[in-house]
């Protein structure tokens, strides 16, 4: 059986109506991951999340829930302390922590994700691995994310000039996204 897949946009309002219901019903969603804070594992517009709804007494260090703050803003953001009645949780591209969110709080959690193309498991043995890693290194998390975005951008430019793929300098003010899609960006 093919599915139809349709792209919306909607409030925050519908959102939250639509999506738990379809939770409550035992239907998995998938979304577009919208923002950065969990970068270098997503990418605002290009990542999607499959949800899922779980038992929030069952949620473990390492675990992405989607969860709605006191503002109304709804987050996804790395479990990083499991507290008796709360969690610590943190996003992947931040090294500040959310501290003792109420279980209650929580909407859904991620159980599997499409990252460039290719799902991912979120048991699968590489994502946990990543996981552990990324969570030990939250005190130096600020240093790697800034070295990806400053000499990702230049390693970049150096492969593309050495391979002679790229057809215009990727030094210019076009970003990665805009090369690719004009068709600019053959390298990567």
């Amino acid at each position: 059986m093919d599915l139809k897949q349709v792209k919306i946009i909607i409030s925050n309002e519908k959102f939250s109506s639509i999506i738990l219901k379809m939770l409550d019903e035992n239907i998995d969603v998938s979304i577009t991951v919208t923002g950065n804070s969990m970068f270098p594992l997503w990418r605002d517009k290009r990542d999607t999340v499959v949800l899922t709804k779980n038992d929030t007494t069952l949620l473990k260090k390492g675990d992405i829930p989607l969860y709605r703050r006191n503002s109304g803003q709804y987050v996804m953001h790395r479990i990083i302390k499991v507290n008796k009645d709360s969690y610590n949780l943190c996003g992947d591209a931040y090294t500040q922590i959310e501290y003792d969110l109420p279980r209650d709080k929580i909407i859904a959690v991620v159980k599997a994700f499409t990252r460039k193309g290719k799902y991912y498991d979120c048991n699968n043995p590489w994502v946990r691995l990543y996981t552990v890693l990324w969570i030990r290194l939250l005190p130096f998390r600020g240093f790697f994310v800034g070295a990806y975005i400053l000499f990702g951008k230049k390693l970049r430019t150096l492969i593309c000039e050495k391979m002679g793929v790229c057809k215009i300098n990727c030094a210019s003010a076009l970003s990665k996204d805009k090369m690719k899609r004009k068709g600019l960006w053959s390298c990567l």
